[in-house]
C-alpha cells in the first residue's frame, strides 16, 4: 500500500518478521473516506509532502511502431483494396479501439504489430484488417451511410463520478471521456453536462419494485468483514472501524470484474505515462485486481491505497479522489507510482516505497517483507510485459 513521502508503515522496532505470500486475490481491503464528488469548488491542493518531492509534467511515452507490410504483386484485373485504418485520439487504448470498432484486440495487436503494453500516440495510424484483398464480387449498391448513434444528455449530480453515470446509462467510462473530450482527471461539476451514447439494448439498469417486507426474527450481529490483524500486526479500533465502513459501502455499489479492472489500470497507466506492466504488477500484488478489496489498515480498492496516500495523490492530480470509485482508485495508485518513479534513486526503491514507504525505506532500508513485496512485484511485471 502506497503512503504519503513523510510517513511508513512501521517503527523498526513495531515491524513484525513477515513473508509476503503471492496474491490469492481475496486480500482485505482497504479504502479511504474521501469521495471524488462533483463540486462546485476548486480542486483539493496537493499536501506539504509534495512540496518536498516536486511536480513535473506526465511523461510521454514513446509511439508505438506500426508494422509495415510489404504489398503483394497485383494480377491482371486486379484492383488494390485498402485496409480501414483508425487515426489514434487523445485518451485512446488497444481496447477502447477494438471495441469502437468491432474487432478483437488481438488482431488490432497482430494487424499493427503491437504488444498489449504498446503506448499509443495522438495521430497514430492502426490498420483495422489484414489488409487481404478480398474476391472479386458482383457489383452491388451502395448502402446508405449509417446514422450515428442517437446521443442523450446527462446533467452531473453532486456527488457523481465518470464511473457511477457510466453504471447508470449503461455505457463504458471510455466512451464518457472519448465523447466529452475528459481525461481521468477531470474535475465534473454539479450542473455540468455529458453527452452520452444511447446504450445497447438490455443494459440500462432500471429500478425492480422492492420485495414485499415480512417479519423475521432478531439475529445477532454479524462479525465485522475486516478484522484487525494483518500480516502480523494489529490496528487501531478507528483504523479498523474506518476500513468496515469502506468494505459496507464498497459491498453495496457495483463493482467491476477483475479483467475490467485489469484494462483500467493499464489504459489509465497509458494515458499518465507510466509502464502500464509496473502498473499491472503492483495491482496484481496489492489485491489480484479485486476492487472491493479492503485491509485492516484501511487500504481500499485494486490498488490498496490508505485515506492518507489518497490525500496526497488527489493533490498530485489536482482535484479530489474518491477511493471507492474504481476509476479514481487506479487514477490515485498510477499518480504515486509516478512520483515514487520520479523521486527515488531506483527502481526497486520506487517499487518499496509504494509498500513501505519512500520516507522509512530511506531511513531504515527495506524490511525482509519489503524485499519480497519487490521480488514479487519485479516478478509481476515481467509477466505483464511485452
Amino acid at each position: 500500500m502506497p503512503f504519503p513521502p513523510d510517513s511508513d508503515t512501521t517503527d523498526p522496532n513495531d515491524a513484525p518478521p513477515r513473508t509476503t505470500a503471492e496474491p490469492s486475490g481475496n486480500q482485505d481491503d482497504r479504502s479511504p473516506g474521501w469521495a471524488r464528488r462533483a463540486r462546485t469548488g476548486s480542486a483539493v491542493t496537493a499536501v506539504a509532502a509534495l512540496a518536498a518531492l516536486g511536480g513535473g509534467t506526465v511523461a510521454h511515452a514513446a509511439p508505438a511502431q506500426t508494422a509495415q507490410v510489404a504489398s503483394a504483386p497485383l494480377l491482371v484485373g486486379q484492383k488494390t483494396t485498402k485496409a480501414p485504418v483508425h487515426t489514434v485520439s487523445p485518451g485512446d487504448s488497444l481496447w477502447a479501439v477494438a471495441q469502437r470498432h468491432g474487432v478483437a484486440v488481438g488482431e488490432l495487436m497482430r494487424w499493427n504489430d503491437l504488444s498489449g503494453a504498446a503506448l499509443l500516440m495522438p495521430g497514430q495510424k492502426l490498420r483495422l484488417s489484414d489488409g487481404a484483398a478480398p474476391a472479386a464480387e458482383p457489383p452491388r449498391r451502395t448502402a446508405p451511410p449509417v446514422a450515428e448513434p442517437p446521443r442523450a444528455e446527462h446533467v452531473v449530480r453532486s456527488g457523481e463520478s465518470l464511473w457511477s453515470i457510466s453504471q447508470a446509462r449503461g455505457v463504458s467510462v471510455q466512451s464518457l471521456l472519448d465523447g466529452n473530450d475528459l481525461t481521468v482527471n477531470s474535475l465534473l461539476r454539479p450542473g455540468q453536462r455529458l453527452s452520452v451514447a444511447a446504450p445497447a439494448p438490455g443494459t440500462v439498469r432500471t429500478a425492480q419494485a422492492p420485495a414485499p417486507e415480512r417479519a423475521e426474527e432478531p439475529r445477532p450481529a454479524p462479525e465485522r468483514a475486516v478484522g484487525d490483524t494483518f500480516l502480523g500486526r494489529t490496528y487501531e479500533d478507528g483504523v479498523v472501524d474506518s476500513a468496515n465502513r469502506h468494505h459496507e459501502r464498497l459491498s453495496s455499489r457495483p463493482a467491476p470484474s477483475r479483467e475490467q479492472m485489469r484494462r483500467l489500470v493499464h489504459d489509465t497507466a497509458v494515458q499518465m505515462g507510466v509502464d502500464p506492466s509496473l502498473a499491472l504488477a503492483h495491482a496484481y500484488q496489492e489485491s489480484g485486481f479485486d476492487h472491493r478489496a479492503v485491509s485492516p489498515a484501511d487500504a481500499v480498492g485494486a490498488m490498496q491505497v490508505i485515506p492518507a496516500a489518497g490525500d496526497w495523490a488527489s493533490g498530485l492530480v489536482g482535484r479530489e479522489l474518491d477511493l471507492l470509485d474504481p476509476q479514481d482508485n487506479v487514477t490515485a495508485g498510477v499518480a504515486i507510482i509516478r512520483q515514487l518513479g520520479r523521486a527515488a534513486p531506483s527502481t526497486d526503491v520506487a517499487i518499496a516505497a509504494y509498500y513501505q514507504g519512500l520516507h522509512g525505506v530511506k531511513k531504515y532500508g527495506m524490511y525482509d517483507d519489503t524485499k519480497q513485496y519487490v521480488k514479487n512485484v519485479k516478478s509481476h511485471r515481467k509477466r505483464f510485459g511485452p
